[in-house]
């Protein structure tokens, strides 16, 4: 009896053992699926993506949620023309619209709401506010990002991997509308979901899930043959602050450092205190360099279609629940710096 009691402790120690995430370095042709801000997370992902030699960006995609899609466009467009990447197409997509919803009625008394606190732009070059960095010269590719996702994996099958780092409302439309797609993607990286942590807009919900439920639903539940989530869990206690600030600045070189200066440079000297987490490019950085997970866990994940509350579902994927926040923090510089190693 006492034999088996020590075994029965080992057993358990190992299961809850921290596991990492054995994947090789991100390469490859991929989509960046997103709703950014001016040199926002999903921006910035953007530009760490781009400093990878081993990546090739077939084209981002916006979607309705932290902006709406117009103003993605114009963001990303602009993003583009500042790294000298102009020759990536960028194309508006689709949104949700959570006013709809029965959850989303009462928009204005949530902790964060996302596009819907302000009107939706009538175009890209159109916005309510002009952009602090200027209007794009560049246009968007005249095409529908579901369409557009269709034709690069059915192009390129088994090598694309798609970063849905906003709400999935275009990859679910591309898995409705092109369902033969689904077995022919490399793998999808979802920056989203809560487990063990509260959500981020809801005491369960996390924004990019809460914003199109059902979409997020549609697109866990695809039998892809590689996922990986990066929730609230994995990012929450990595805080983009001034010591980061100054360090990814101290470039002067870098394309984005006058950018960075411009945006941020105020908000750090007037609150040299401030901090503010750092999610999408939490989920570039894994894709880049998976061995900065320090603990994953594999369990089929779903999204609850009415809130977008993470639950179980029927398809496995990686959920990453910590990365070494050191590693973490040196591939963020260095991307953003301009210091590309690989």
């Amino acid at each position: 009896m006492r034999k088996f009691i020590i075994l029965l402790a080992v057993a358990l120690a190992a299961c809850s053992a921290p596991t990492t995430l054995h994947q090789p370095p991100g390469a490859g042709k991929i989509i960046i699926d997103e709703d950014p801000g001016e040199l926002s997370d999903d921006a910035l992902a953007t530009a760490m993506l781009l400093d990878s030699s081993q990546v090739e960006v077939l084209g981002i995609t916006t979607v309705g949620g932290n902006t709406w899609p117009e103003e993605g466009a114009a963001y990303a467009l602009r993003l583009l023309e500042l790294l000298g990447r102009t020759d990536i197409p960028v194309i508006r997509g689709a949104t949700a619209d959570p006013r709809t919803r029965p959850d989303g009625k009462n928009y204005r008394s949530l902790p964060y709401a996302g596009a819907l606190a302000r009107p939706r732009p009538l175009g890209y070059r159109n916005l309510n506010e002009t952009p602090r960095l200027g209007y794009p010269t560049t246009e968007p590719r005249d095409t529908t990002a579901s369409e557009f996702i269709a034709d690069q994996v059915k192009s390129n099958p088994h090598q694309v991997t798609i970063l849905a780092l906003g709400p999935a409302t275009n990859l679910a439309r591309a898995i409705e509308d092109h369902p033969e797609i689904v077995p022919l993607v490399n793998g999808v990286v979802f920056m989203g979901g809560a487990f063990d942590v509260p959500g981020s807009v809801t005491k369960d919900a996390e924004f990019n899930w809460w914003w199109d439920p059902r979409a997020a639903e549609t697109a866990l539940d695809a039998p892809f043959r590689e996922k990986t989530v990066i929730p609230l869990d994995a990012c929450q206690e990595l805080l983009y602050d001034k010591e980061i600030y100054d360090r990814v600045v101290a470039a002067p070189a870098a394309p984005l450092s006058t950018p960075l200066r411009n945006l941020h440079g105020s908000i750090f000297a007037g609150n040299p205190a401030y901090s503010m987490p750092v999610w999408d490019t939490v989920a570039a950085a894994v894709f880049l360099q998976p061995d900065i997970v320090t603990d994953t866990s594999d369990r089929p994940v779903s999204a609850e279609p009415a809130t977008g509350k993470a639950v179980q579902g029927a398809s496995p994927a990686h959920v990453v629940s910590h990365v070494d926040p050191t590693k973490f923090w040196d591939i963020y510089v260095d991307r953003l710096a301009g210091g590309r190693t690989s």
